[in-house]
Formats: C-alpha cells, structure tokens, sequence
C-alpha cells in the first residue's frame, strides 16, 4: 500500500494547469478585484440599511412625541403645529432616503468615477439644449 498524500496532488494539478493556461496571471487579478468589490458592495449596502433603519427609528420616535404633543394640547393651533412639526421631519426623511439611494446607487455603478464621453467631431462648440415652444391646439 502507498500512502497517497491529496493535498500535494491538488498542488501538482492546480501547476500543470496554471502553467498550461496563457492568461492565468489575468484571470487572478480579475477573481481578485471581482471579489474586492463583491465586499465594496456588500459594505456600501450594510452602511445604507443601518442608516435606513436609523431613520426609521427617528421617525417611530419623532412620531410618538407629536402624538403626545397633539394630545397634551389646549388649542387646535398647538395640534397643528405638532402636526407640522412631525411632517416636515418626515418630509425630511423621505428625502434623505432618495439622496441615500441614489449614493448607494452611484457606488454600486461606479458611475461618478467614469470617464465622460467624448464630444463627437461635428460640435465644435459646447453642447446646447434646443428648446421649442410648445404647440398649442387652435381653438374653434
């Protein structure tokens, strides 16, 4: 009987193959950065969610506290102003979720670190928007 060690012929067959294979050294660097920004992404993700439930949490709090507010009042001017109070912080946080979407979004992409595109040959100028009145239906 011999005694097989696997793990030596693990190492010989991951060689051969290797060596065997021209862009081996490519395809590592690429296995490398997909799995680098497998983490980025999974840490960008983690950081939004914490700060969505943050704010979940804020609004829960903010929401109770303009309940107790309204119902420890003595005038319907002090309820609305509770109540105002409550909405424009949840106003506030509506849009503090688009503006930590759309970063989220912006990261997963990579979309602010690409190069801009080139400006075909015919502009020689700076681009332009072109604006048309609009048409209106005659009236009879």
């Amino acid at each position: 009987m011999t005694n097989t060690d696997f793990s030596e012929q693990w190492k010989s067959m991951q060689k051969m193959f290797l060596l065997s294979f021209p862009h081996s050294e490519s395809f590592r660097e690429n296995a490398r950065r997909f799995w680098e920004n497998q983490d980025k992404i999974l840490n960008n993700m983690e950081a939004f969610t914490n700060h969505w439930f943050k704010r979940r949490h804020t609004g829960t709090h903010s929401a109770q506290e303009a309940a107790e507010r309204m119902c420890g009042t003595e005038s319907v001017v002090d309820v609305v102003q509770a109540y105002q109070d409550w909405a424009k912080g949840a106003f506030e946080r509506i849009m503090a979720d688009g503006i930590a979407y759309q970063e989220q979004i912006v990261a997963a992409t990579g979309a602010l670190t690409s190069p801009p595109l080139a400006p075909s040959e015919k502009e020689s100028g700076p681009a332009r928007l072109e604006t048309k009145a609009p048409v209106r239906a005659k009236v009879s």
